[in-house]
This record gives C-alpha cells, sequence and structure tokens, in this order.
C-alpha cells in the first residue's frame, strides 16, 4: 500500500508539508517535534476512484502536559477523523481504519501540539501514513 502522505517519514524535514509557525516546529532524526499551539498540514489526493476504505497510522509520543493530535479532514464532505496521544505517552503506533464517500477529492492532514505550555515542544510525530486499502 502506498503512503498518499508525502514526506510522511519526514526524511525531507517539512517538504511538503505547510508549517503555522516554523519556529515552533522542528524536524530531528525522522521525526516532526511540534510546540502548542502549533501544527503542519498537508493536503493529500484520494487517488482514483475518489472515496473508499483509508487505513492512517502513525508514530507519537507526548512529554508531561501536552497532548499531540492527527486530524483527517475529507473534502468537500465526511467527518474527520482523529488519532490522539494524550500526556507522558512514550512512543506508541496509532491507527485508525476509516472509510469515506465517494464524493472525497482529497483529505487535509493536519498534525497539532493541542494542549501543554505554549511555546514548548511536547508532541512527537514519526512515520504518518495514509493508504488507500483494496
Amino acid at each position: 500500500m502506498a503512503n498518499l502522505i508525502k514526506n510522511g517519514d519526514f526524511s525531507q524535514e517539512g517538504t511538503h508539508w505547510t508549517v503555522s509557525n516554523p519556529s515552533d516546529v522542528k524536524f530531528v532524526a525522522g521525526d516532526c517535534v511540534i510546540a502548542t499551539p502549533h501544527s503542519i498540514s498537508q493536503e493529500v489526493l484520494t487517488g482514483e476512484g475518489g472515496g473508499g476504505t483509508f487505513m492512517l497510522s502513525a508514530r507519537m509520543m507526548t512529554l508531561g502536559g501536552f497532548a499531540g493530535r492527527i486530524t483527517v479532514q475529507p473534502v468537500p464532505t465526511g467527518e474527520p477523523v482523529h488519532l490522539n496521544v494524550g500526556g507522558g505517552q512514550e512512543w506508541t503506533v496509532k491507527f485508525e481504519k476509516f472509510t469515506t464517500q465517494i464524493s472525497t477529492l482529497k483529505f487535509i492532514v493536519k498534525l497539532e501540539s493541542d494542549d501543554g505550555t505554549f511555546g514548548e515542544f511536547g508532541a512527537y510525530f514519526g512515520d504518518v501514513t495514509l493508504s488507500k486499502l483494496l
């Protein structure tokens, strides 16, 4: 299964990602580290056939007092899909299988530090993958 997200392993640091505030996002050893309340995002095309069944997965970690979230928002309509990790979580792999409508053209994928001390780095992300299942 091909990863629809470009540079989901961050091997090219922030290439293909839109960064909300460059001074509050860093790329270290193939991981993305985000300070609260900032984020990175990417528009991802669904591929042939529009909607279908997809698998979202990522490695995620947080420092104590922080929380991280990945949101996949189907466009133009559909319910968002979330992967969440709470404070003080060691590296863990999170995943979610979901189905979208045939009218789905693309996704907005957003990685964010959604809780913690403002301006401090506390949410870590790696190996972010979005694949269409057959």
